[in-house]
């Protein structure tokens, strides 16, 4: 039954009603076999697969959340746990072209933990690169200042 549904197809196509219909895709959103897309003025529109479907957290969400240049994901990024903007800039660095860069700058204004920042930068070996990006970074947009503790000597 895979497919695009709106609640009253739905409903129509399972012969329930309306209210069932609900609780039913309720149930099936929770276990991941549903997406739902619209609401407010649209009507919303149920998405349902035949497997359950992760959402992608990690990486690509964190960076078209708060950079204006957005990214289209190369890969489907599932973070279990906790995924913060200092592993995004790491993982930026990482995957290294030019566009990815470019938008992963932005997260630098967004970072509350520089110690946690520089320990995933020791221990994946991307210090330098951290420093360049954070150099580049500041001349172009507004970014928070690096501690002095942190700061290339």
């Amino acid at each position: 039954m895979e497919g695009k549904y709106t609640l009253e197809l739905f409903a129509e196509e399972r012969g329930l009603t309306k209210n069932s219909a609900l609780n039913l895709l309720s149930k099936l959103k929770k276990q991941g076999y549903v997406k739902v897309s619209g609401g407010g003025r649209q009507k919303r529109i149920y998405t349902i697969y035949n497997t359950p479907q992760e959402d992608a957290n990690g990486f690509y969400t964190i960076v078209n959340k708060y950079s204006p240049e957005k990214l289209i994901p190369r890969f489907k990024h599932i973070v279990r746990g906790r995924y913060t903007i200092e592993h995004a800039i790491i993982d930026g660095i990482q995957i290294g072209d030019i566009r990815t860069l470019n938008a992963t700058k932005y997260l630098f204004y967004h970072v509350k933990n520089w110690k946690r920042l520089f320990d995933l930068a020791k221990k994946h070996q991307v210090l330098t690169k951290l420093y360049e990006l954070y150099q580049s970074a500041k001349k172009e947009i507004k970014v928070k200042r690096i501690p002095k503790r942190y700061e290339k000597s």
